[in-house]
């Protein structure tokens, strides 16, 4: 039988989500909520609802943060805890989840609202997990062998990696408006 890549760095490194990432991990989820409200509120709708051609719009992402709160990282630690086995986590297509979800036509504020009850709830549930139940892991069907831990740092990551997607959209939108500044 032959082992993915990630399945032989796993067993020669074994397990390196420490106490303080893990820590590190939850305060970042626990926050995202709370920064999105305050970057994207109090904004016009042309800002927050208009995409450039093959992106998101800011409300796209935090529907697509929403959706994941379920199908993505953490929906697939409470598999991967929930399960006696070690599950078969099924690869997502992020861009027809998003399309085929209905989310769009919501306002940006109740996908704002939902998202932070979600992971309020989230934050909770994982803060009570022990570290057994971090180190269950779950066979992604494109990466192969990924720990309960492993997916706690990839949720922290991807809101990340979705919070600097936000900057740069908005970044993008004043660009053009700087006048002489644009020379710095």
């Amino acid at each position: 039988m032959t082992r993915d890549v990630h399945s032989q760095a796993y067993e020669r490194h074994g397990p390196h989500v420490t106490t303080d990432l893990r820590a590190a991990a939850l305060a970042t989820l626990a926050a995202t909520p709370a920064l999105l409200r305050s970057l994207l509120t109090s904004l016009p709708g042309e800002l927050t609802e208009s995409a450039a051609e093959g992106d998101w719009s800011p409300k796209d992402v935090v529907a697509h943060l929403m959706l994941a709160e379920r199908n993505g990282a953490i929906g697939r630690i409470r598999t991967i805890v929930a399960s006696s086995e070690e599950p078969l986590l099924q690869n997502r297509d992020e861009d027809d989840e998003l399309a085929q979800s209905g989310t769009r036509a919501r306002p940006l504020a109740d996908l704002l609202e939902e998202f932070g009850e979600l992971r309020m709830e989230d934050v909770a549930w994982l803060r009570a997990l022990d570290e057994q139940a971090m180190l269950r892991s779950g066979r992604h069907s494109a990466v192969g062998r990924v720990t309960a831990g492993e997916f706690l740092c990839h949720a922290a990551y991807h809101d990340c990696l979705h919070v600097a997607q936000l900057a740069a959209i908005l970044q993008s939108r004043f660009e053009p408006h700087r006048g002489a500044m644009q020379a710095f």
